[in-house]
């Protein structure tokens, strides 16, 4: 059994890697198994993995390190129930230490009786890109902190998202990564492309690139900081739509809370959606990053039926309060402006704990 372990910023497309890589196994007559991770527990990333029939399990109000014994109980969980050929721990992307915490922990304490095999950390490029050049970050100098603390970290650093830069710019990118962090495998990916989530999983199967064993140093105060800086929102959001309109329901609802978050010029961490018709099997998720990214409208298709339910995972850098009040008003905005009827449900705003991690091996 193979245990690969994903880290990384919130909005660096680790989800949409593990399903690459899961189907990609599956082609191959291998079970695959997930652990999701969040501060929150009402997780978007966990319907997305069991919609597409994955079995997944959940380490939910905290990090990894901070509930280190629920993990492996969650990995013994899922080892007796789904008998996976290979396991994929995606960790919340507001993480960081994670080799003191979780790392090596794994390796020297034999935690779930499992070996880790592999730490990948993924990053948005553009967002890499502008910090190799020195060029303004989107968020707070705290929050800033975690992200370097991510990057410094990896032994194997994934730059994704690479079609968003024109070729020129991919190349230069890592080039400078390469310079200004000798000694880590770095790579590009396009983890929407079949044939590069191939090579990447080669590359984590070839056995080349063991975790590494390097912990960084931290200010916990910092990182603290960084982390209690950024807002998290969960809940799900149900409309009554009138005939024909459920598809300019959700796309109204989405633009109003873009349009609301860039007037306020509060950061996105990342903003998801999962969107469920009562008549419709499918569920589409939708993503907003830190940077925008082009025709997520496109992703939208048709939905039949008066019923929609979006479930929302919102991590911004702004108040928990100011958070909770631009969402809610966004959904009494798109009821008001398409007769719709709306309600909420499961929510819960707030501000993530301070990181205090069962281990730290250093």
């Amino acid at each position: 059994m193979r245990f690969h372990l994903i880290g990384g910023f919130l909005g660096s497309g680790k989800t949409t890697a593990i399903i690459g890589a899961a189907r990609h196994l599956m082609s191959q007559g291998r079970r695959v198994g997930v652990v999701t991770n969040d501060q929150g527990k009402f997780l978007v990333d966990t319907a997305f993995f069991q919609a597409a029939r994955l079995p997944t399990v959940e380490v939910t109000g905290g990090c990894f390190c901070c509930n280190y014994d629920d993990l492996g109980a969650r990995l013994s969980q899922l080892k007796d129930s789904a008998q996976p050929d290979v396991i994929f721990a995606e960790s919340v992307g507001s993480c960081a230490d994670v080799v003191a915490t979780v790392v090596k922990p794994f390796l020297e304490l034999g935690t779930a009786n499992l070996s880790l095999d592999t730490y990948t950390v993924f990053t948005d490029i553009r967002l890499l890109r502008r910090r190799l050049l020195d060029q303004p970050m989107p968020f707070s100098d705290d929050v800033v902190y975690i992200f370097d603390k991510q990057i410094e970290e990896a032994n194997l650093l994934i730059l994704n998202k690479a079609d968003l830069l024109s070729p020129q710019q991919a190349e230069s990118t890592i080039s400078l990564a390469q310079a200004r962090f000798p000694g880590k495998h770095v790579r590009l990916q396009d983890s929407r492309r079949p044939e590069q989530i191939a090579e990447w999983i080669a590359l984590l199967e070839s056995g080349a690139i063991a975790p590494p064993r390097t912990s960084v140093e931290i200010d916990y105060q910092r990182y603290g900081t960084g982390e209690a800086h950024l807002a998290w929102l969960d809940e799900a959001v149900h409309f009554d739509v009138p005939d024909g309109t459920a598809r300019q329901v959700v796309l109204m609802f989405i633009e109003t809370i873009t349009q609301r978050v860039a007037g306020q010029a509060t950061p996105i961490g990342h903003v998801k959606f999962l969107i469920r018709s009562g008549r419709q099997g499918e569920e589409i998720k939708i993503s907003l990053p830190t940077l925008t990214e082009p025709d997520w409208q496109a992703h939208v298709p048709d939905i039949p039926g008066n019923q929609i339910t979006l479930m929302v995972n919102a991590r911004v850098e702004t108040s928990a309060q100011n958070l909770r009040e631009l969402i809610g008003n966004a959904v009494q905005h798109t009821a008001a402006q398409t007769g719709a009827v709306a309600r909420e449900s499961n929510l819960s705003a707030f501000h993530p704990a301070f990181p205090t991690p069962t281990h730290r091996i250093t």
